[in-house]
């Protein structure tokens, strides 16, 4: 993957992380509900964090994940990130997930950065087939969320020992873009 033409929509755009973004993913990693829905290092130092940054382009090289942050084409204010992760080259498909800051909750942000991504990654150089996101389903804004985006539920992935205990599962959602049908008339979307 290569630096270029970076998704956006209308009020922000998706960039690579920069040196000069580590307080924001710091305050990002110290957030109750960043911590609770997505995984943090347990190591969420400015240290750790300058170190992350620093890894992302060896990331995105390796076909690792791809890592963007939402930022407002009005000020400049980071509203959060969304990435791309666990790659599948033979089948054209990768995992999404996403987080917002705190101050921007509630307004759209999530979903817009879920649209701009899954878009890209369908129609642009990675030329995805399928995006997946996993939700657990005790979170219903990030349901919302992949809803709003036009995922589809495709099923439950059943729950995975956690500290001793089993969770009950996460909701399993997919984006696919439209194929033409045999006239090339309409769309329908198909399963994997």
């Amino acid at each position: 993957m290569t630096n270029g033409d970076w998704p956006s929509t209308e009020g922000l755009v998706l960039r690579p992380w920069a040196v000069g973004d580590r307080d924001v993913l710091v305050s990002a990693w110290a957030d109750p509900e960043v911590r609770r829905w997505t995984a943090v290092p347990d190591d969420a130092s400015p240290d750790a964090a300058a170190r992350w940054i620093a890894g992302g382009w060896r990331r995105r090289e390796e076909g690792l994940a791809l890592d963007l942050v939402g930022v407002s084409v009005d000020d400049g204010r980071i509203l959060g990130e969304v990435g791309l992760s666990a790659f599948d080259t033979a089948r054209r498909a990768a995992r999404i997930g996403w987080w917002t800051a705190a101050s921007e909750r509630g307004r759209g942000v999530a979903t817009a950065m879920v649209r701009a991504m899954t878009g890209w990654a369908h129609d642009g150089p990675l030329a995805l087939r399928v995006v997946v996101a996993e939700v657990d389903p005790a979170n219903p804004a990030s349901v919302t969320v992949v809803r709003r985006a036009g995922y589809e539920l495709l099923g439950k992935v059943p729950g995975r020992l956690t500290e001793g205990s089993t969770t009950d599962g996460r909701l399993v959602f997919a984006s696919q873009p439209p194929v033409c049908g045999a006239t090339g008339e309409g769309a329908s979307a198909t399963r994997v």
